[in-house]
């Protein structure tokens, strides 16, 4: 999941109902959902985006036609070519956007640059107000409202602002101290409280307010947004224990949820909502995720909702047998992008698919609307002795034993030269416990096929990443 920027769930266009009804209708206050004639040609829609973006991008038509494609002569979607990060941003940005210039520009805001290379997101005033609308749409969502108070705890790198009119925002972004100081000091003023951060930087700040206060104590009601990059369901329900929460299918409109998002694309693109966290649970917990999706890499993928009005996404299919997923945005943009893909492996699920695996699960939960299967970087995966070995697999075996989990920060390191080494970060002040190197060794060497061993680092000493640094996301493999 990259990572750009988790941000605020927006209510979903495909959200779950336990009895196999429609969606409930958005807040009459937030922007609402499109008709379903606005639906009924999608593919239309997004041609209609590209054809806006020939009309009003220079950079976008002179790729074109360096690629050797008269858009002219185009008459639907399915032929035009795809777009990559590389594509628009290796080439000189300001004639991609509208116009030609970046100065119109309400915000700029750049990508982690875990890719190698950094992406950025153009933003218009008319983008901004979106943005603030459907914060406040899913803070509604969340129970917030004029009637009652809500702090907003903005815990993400990278400056990143969320614009509200419905909480008090708080940015203390990646300073624990801070985070923590302002959750226990003023959080109890509200009635409730919104984190919004990425992964590794939570489990910290839950484990200091653990340490401090207990699993019992809590600032109120509390929902935690998190995003940035792929995140287990091993990491939800051993964070969602630190901090009190119920276990994940029962946490209704509060507990984590997991959302994802690009600089160049928008917050938010795809989101789950308490439906959906549940069905990831149960699929999680009974093993039965490998019979309800194409491509199988050992652990269950993220499950998430999308907005129809909004993107239009495919799955494009690659040699090796894989699909990563193309998003055409299809309101519009400072910055248009068409078929533009993130490199995310993904794939379309169909609501039929997922009610029979929960009708045999003997769960009454249904889907309404397709989702997205969500497996991570499709660049992540490391080849060793003929097996592909993915980071997730490893970021959900990390977070499976909660007497590991509190003693290791969640950052690793797997070296293949000669033979697989996973070094493993520890926490300040903790220290190893008595079978970590030997029982990880031992599920590296299962899932790689090869010998493998495992070096444990005291937090200072971890030589992949600087301790205390909050601002730059883990890397887990030489090969991004």
């Amino acid at each position: 999941m990259k990572r750009p920027s988790p941000l605020l769930s927006v209510r979903s266009m495909a959200s779950v109902s336990s009895t196999g009804g429609a969606d409930r209708p958005p807040s009459a206050s937030g922007p609402k959902a499109a008709p379903p004639d606005r639906l009924a040609d999608p593919k239309g829609d997004a041609f209609g985006a590209f054809r806006r973006a020939v009309a009003v991008s220079p950079g976008y038509g002179a790729w074109l036609d360096a690629s050797g494609v008269d858009p002219a002569r185009i008459t639907s979607i399915d032929d035009v070519p795809y777009l990559t990060k590389r594509d628009v941003f290796g080439s000189d940005l300001e004639q991609w956007v509208e116009g030609g210039g970046t100065a119109e520009a309400a915000e700029l805001l750049t990508s982690s640059g875990q890719s190698g290379s950094f992406s950025v997101g153009v933003t218009s005033r008319a983008e901004l107000l979106a943005l603030q609308a459907a914060t406040d749409t899913a803070l509604r969502a969340a129970g917030a409202g004029e009637e009652s108070s809500t702090l907003l705890l903005n815990c993400l790198p990278m400056g990143i602002s969320v614009p509200t009119t419905l909480a008090t925002v708080a940015t203390p972004s990646v300073h624990l101290e801070m985070a923590q100081e302002i959750f226990e000091r003023v959080g109890p003023s509200f009635a409730r409280v919104v984190i919004l951060s990425e992964p590794i930087f939570l489990k910290e700040l839950a484990e200091r307010l653990f340490a401090a206060h207990g699993a019992s104590w809590t600032a109120n009601e509390t929902a935690c947004i998190v995003g940035g990059e792929w995140v287990s369901e091993s990491w939800r329900r051993y964070v969602s224990g630190l901090l009190g929460m119920p276990a994940p299918h029962e946490q209704g409109n509060t507990g984590i949820m997991i959302s994802m998002g690009a600089a160049e694309l928008g917050m938010n693109l795809l989101f789950e909502n308490p439906g959906l966290r549940t069905i990831r649970s149960l699929l999680d917990e009974s093993g039965q995720a490998r019979e309800l999706f194409r491509q199988d890499w050992g652990y269950t993928p993220t499950l998430f909702a999308f907005d129809p009005s909004r993107l239009y996404i495919e799955e494009r299919q690659h040699d090796d047998g894989t699909s990563t997923l193309a998003f055409t945005p299809l309101t519009r943009r400072l910055l248009p992008l068409v078929r533009y893909d993130l490199g995310d492996l993904g794939e379309i699920v169909s609501p039929e698919r997922v009610n029979e695996q929960l009708a045999a699960l003997g769960s009454p939960a249904r889907l309404p609307r397709p989702i997205i299967a969500f497996w991570g970087r499709q660049a992540a995966g490391i080849t060793i002795g003929g097996r592909t070995v993915r980071p997730e697999l490893i970021k959900q075996r990390l977070f499976s034993y909660s007497a590991e989990a509190a003693v290791l920060t969640g950052r690793f390191y797997l070296d293949t030269s000669p033979k697989p080494v996973l070094h493993v970060q520890l926490r300040p002040e903790t220290v190893a416990t008595p079978r970590l190197a030997a029982d990880l060794g031992a599920f590296l060497g299962e899932a790689t096929g090869a010998t493998s061993r495992v070096k444990v680092h005291a937090h200072a000493e971890y030589p992949f990443h600087l301790a205390g640094d909050y601002q730059h996301k883990p890397t887990y493999h030489p090969v991004i």
